[in-house]
């Protein structure tokens, strides 16, 4: 399956790239469940503007 990531997704996947971090550390930086981070980045669902807003203010 090749299926192309959203642009939420990507960006988290390349700030986790260019800054070295699990997806732990990341859901704990965001504050963040890492399931919810996972839920994000697979595009399983889309993120609330909330999520957004964290995710744009901390990366």
């Amino acid at each position: 399956m090749n299926r192309r990531l959203s642009n939420v997704s990507e960006k988290i996947v390349d700030y986790q790239k260019n800054n070295d971090l699990t997806d732990t550390q990341l859901a704990f930086n965001l504050h963040f469940s890492v399931e919810e981070l996972h839920d994000i980045k697979s595009m399983e669902r889309r993120p609330t503007r909330d999520e957004l807003r964290v995710i744009k203010s901390r990366m």
